[in-house]
Parts: structure tokens; sequence; C-alpha cells
């Protein structure tokens, strides 16, 4: 099975997308398939220092960068054009990650000129409030350009239920497929502190405004003005002059003794931070999955969720954490609970590592996809009712 995957950029600074693809590529080349990634050597703007237009094994995978051709965060590049118009017919699935960027537009035309089957994953950009946000320009590049895209793929893989009901919202729901994102579950005793230290929250995530931030920082303060004993530590990077709104929210509301930055973290200091906290913190208008979610269940924390989260679900149901609306009182009630209740702070931590273990491991993850590709590739030679039907 040759899978080439297909993606507009792999900085680190665009978050979740990067680690997952990496990870996708690893586990699905491990169990078996041949796997190429192509992309370009885009940092959030800048450049990245990539070996250009030649493989780069990784993981079992080979890699290929391409220069971007135009600066903007539509990521066109001509050589990755030439190289996909060339490779793509001898590939057997062509996966592709996004909407709304340049990469999308000839890995999808190009693979189905050559008959070879597409999934396409959105990236959430193709949920309600997505769709909603910067309308104006995104409603009209949907209905010329996105819409065809969507209606030609042999599956669209969404990550988690929330996800795939924007995708039957716009029509598309019979190629819509569930596999969620993995992560590396491993056994962290994130809760073995002793008791009266002050209730430590980690937010690990873009420094974005779709993740409310502020909202968060408002419920700290109303902790603290509550006399609930808490720090909040942010990780995570985004554009200068958001990380300097939020500084200042800070500042405004006389939170600074409590609240710290510290930027991007990764490998062993992001693993520090889940050993060091008590629970994680996700308050989204919008996250079609939530990877930061999934790899604090992995890391034994239990997890406080706005509704809007693709992976609160499943931490209700499974018991792995809190769940709130949109909604500032909610959410600083949920964090007290947790802040004043540390038994059942080690309850849920446990529950979040079964329930990491049993959906999000690469494992299982590799071995869904892998069934989608030969689900595709079968429909594609034979088609007889739809891929989802395949996979059910």
């Amino acid at each position: 099975m040759r899978v080439l995957h297909v993606i507009p950029g792999l900085s680190v600074k665009d978050g979740g997308p990067t680690t997952a693809l990496h990870k996708m590529a690893a586990a699905t080349a491990a169990s078996g398939a041949d796997v190429t990634v192509a992309t370009t050597d885009d940092d959030a703007g800048g450049r990245r220092d990539v070996p250009l237009g030649r493989p780069v094994a990784a993981n079992g995978a080979q890699y290929w960068y391409f220069a971007r051709t135009l600066p903007g965060s539509w990521k066109a590049s001509l050589g990755l054009t030439r190289w996909l118009a060339e490779n793509i017919p001898r590939f057997d699935v062509v996966h592709v990650h996004a909407l709304f960027s340049y990469a999308t537009i000839p890995a999808c035309r190009f693979a189905f000129r050559a008959g070879v089957p597409v999934v396409l994953r959105p990236l959430g950009t193709a949920s309600p409030w997505s769709l909603n946000h910067h309308g104006w320009k995104k409603r009209p590049y949907y209905n010329l350009i996105e819409r065809a895209h969507l209606r030609g793929a042999a599956a669209i893989h969404t990550t988690s239920e929330a996800e795939r009901s924007g995708i039957v919202a716009l029509g598309f729901g019979e190629r819509a497929v569930v596999i969620p994102l993995g992560i590396d579950v491993a056994d962290i005793a994130s809760a073995t502190r002793p008791a009266g230290e002050p209730f430590k929250l980690l937010f690990l995530s873009r420094l974005h405004e779709v993740k409310n931030i502020p909202m968060l920082l408002d419920s700290v303060a109303d902790l603290h003005a509550a006399h609930v004993d808490v720090r909040l530590t942010i990780a995570g990077d985004g554009a200068p002059e958001y990380r300097g709104l939020l500084a200042a929210a800070v500042r405004r509301l006389g939170i600074e003794p409590l609240v710290r930055f510290i930027g991007h973290a990764d490998g062993e200091a992001k693993r520090e931070l889940f050993v060091n906290a008590d629970a994680y913190v996700l308050p989204s208008f919008h996250e079609n999955f939530g990877i930061s979610a999934a790899e604090a269940l992995g890391a034994g924390l239990p997890v406080v969720l706005s509704d809007q989260v693709g992976l609160a679900a499943d931490v209700e149901r499974a018991g792995a954490g809190l769940v709130v609306p949109l909604d500032r009182a909610r959410l600083t009630a949920a964090l007290a609970s947790l802040a004043r209740d540390r038994a059942t702070r080690l309850e849920m931590g446990t529950r979040a590592l079964g329930l990491a273990r049993e959906r999000f491991s690469w494992d299982t993850v590799a071995r869904r996809l892998i069934e989608l590709y030969e689900a595709v590739q079968e429909a594609h030679d034979a088609p007889v009712g739809t891929v989802s039907a395949r996979l059910a």
C-alpha cells in the first residue's frame, strides 16, 4: 500500500496538525504501508531549514520539502505542484490534510485526474464555526474550490463525531469516517504531590483567539477572589500581537503571580509540564479534535474542556474530566471543584489514562487508517456502497 500524505506545511508553530502528521506517518509505516509526505518549507511565514526537492527519511517514511513560492498563509509552491503532477499516479491513496490552502488544490486535482482515491482531512476547517469565521472570504472560496474537493474525495477523514456533524451539514456525510488522532500513551504519575500545594492548571495549545484564553484568565481571577490557591501555566506560541493582548489581560486582572507564559514546549519539556500539573484545561470556541487534550489524557490528567472541543463527548462518557459550556461561571465552578477535591482528580486521571489507551493509542489509530486506505482502494476498483459502510 503506497500512501502519499500532502500537507501545506510542517512547522512546529502550526501546532497539532504537524505533530499528528509526523506520528501518523510513522505509525502507518510501522504497520506496513509505504509512506511518503509532500509539503513545503513554510515556517509560519518564515522558512524552515530543510533539504529541498529530495527525499528525507524519518521514522520509516520519506519526506519531500519544496520551497514556498509566495509569502502568506496560502503556502503556494510551484515545486510541490510539479512534483505532485509527476508522482501522484504511482500511489495507491492520497491523504490530503487541510482545506483553504494551496496544496489541497493540486493534490486533489491531480489525484482525481490520475484516478487515485483521495482521503481528505479538513482539519476542522469545514465546521460551522470555522466557515463563519472570516466567512466573507471563506464562503466564496468554499463554493468555488473546496466543495468540488469534498465531492470528489473517496472518504473524508474526521477526527471526532463533532467534526463529522459539520461534514454532514454540508451534504457529504456518507463519505465522512471518524478516526481520532493518536497519542503516545505513557504511565505518568501526574498527581503524586502531597496535598496542600497550589492547584496547578495547564493550558497547552496554540495561542489563538479560537482557544478562548481570555475567559480562562477571567476564571483564574475569579478563583483567586474565591481564595482558591491556583497557578496557571500557559504553554504554546502564537502571533506576537495576541500574546501581548493576553499579557495585558493578566496585568489588568492583577493575576501576574498566578500565571506564567512559557512559549512552545515539546519533547521532555512537554512531558514535565504534564507531570507537574493537576489538571489540563481547554475552553475553546471550536476544536475539531484537541490533540493536546488527548495527550493530557494519555498522561493521566483530568481535563476540563468546553463542549465545543471534539473530544468532549468521549471525556464525558468516560468520566475522565469535566465538560462545560462556553460560560465563565461554569468554567470557574468546574475548576474550583477539581481544585478542592484531590480524590476526584486522581480518579478522573485513572479514567483518563484508560480512555487514552483504549481509543487514542497510535497502534489502534494506524490500524484503522490502513483499513480506511484499503476500503477506498477497494471501493475505487469495485464501487459497492459507501466507504463508511464498508468500515462499519
